[in-house]
């Protein structure tokens, strides 16, 4: 898990995350992006805080009680890697986007804040490419590195290692970039989640 190392940024995640929606409505406006109705939450999974251990018990309590409390269901999967996601899924957008910096930012708060690795969105892509191939409902990530406090795009093409389409990564993000959105300008920081389990 060294690729998802600390470092220092610019931004906090909040700052970062709430760009998502005004970006994505921007692009489905255009007929470039169509979001799904599901995104996720990676992280190192460990024994030694409280938190962690009891988290499908504390997330309903963060998810589902209060004011601000939203209509997003959740499961937790574990990975081949040994990485341990919250699937949340939710028809609204808006409240996907805000359940997911509710479950990052609350993971954050309780000790956990290292251990946290992405946060993925999934969504449909529709458009021309360089090669002016035309690509209709593919699907793609917009992953979120809370290391870096940045997004980027991945479009996995099957799933080996590698397995990617760059050609369309590179104009999403020129697009994402465009509108708004925090994308990492390293593109060795661009790393690859295969398997993702939604």
């Amino acid at each position: 898990m060294g690729w998802f190392s600390r470092t220092r940024v610019p931004k906090d995640d909040w700052s970062a995350m709430s760009s998502v929606t005004r970006v994505e409505a921007k692009l489905q406006e255009l007929g470039e992006i169509t979001p799904a109705r599901r995104a996720g939450v990676t992280y190192r999974d460990s024994g030694d805080i409280s938190f962690l251990s009891n988290i499908e018990a504390e997330l309903k309590t963060v998810l589902h009680v209060g004011e601000s409390a939203t209509k997003t269901s959740f499961s937790i999967k574990d990975d081949e890697r040994g990485m341990r996601w919250i699937i949340l899924e939710d028809g609204n957008f808006d409240d996907l986007v805000s359940s997911v910096y509710t479950v990052g930012n609350a993971i954050d708060s309780n000790q956990g804040g290292d251990n946290l690795l992405a946060a993925v969105f999934e969504m449909y892509f529709t458009g021309e490419v360089d090669d002016r191939t035309y690509r209709s409902g593919l699907r793609t990530y917009w992953i979120y590195r809370y290391d870096r406090k940045a997004f980027y795009p991945f479009v996995p093409t099957g799933d080996k290692e590698g397995d990617r389409d760059r050609p369309i990564e590179a104009r999403l993000a020129y697009d994402l970039r465009k509108h708004g959105l925090i994308v990492e300008r390293s593109l060795t920081e661009w790393m690859g989640l295969w398997g993702i389990p939604f």
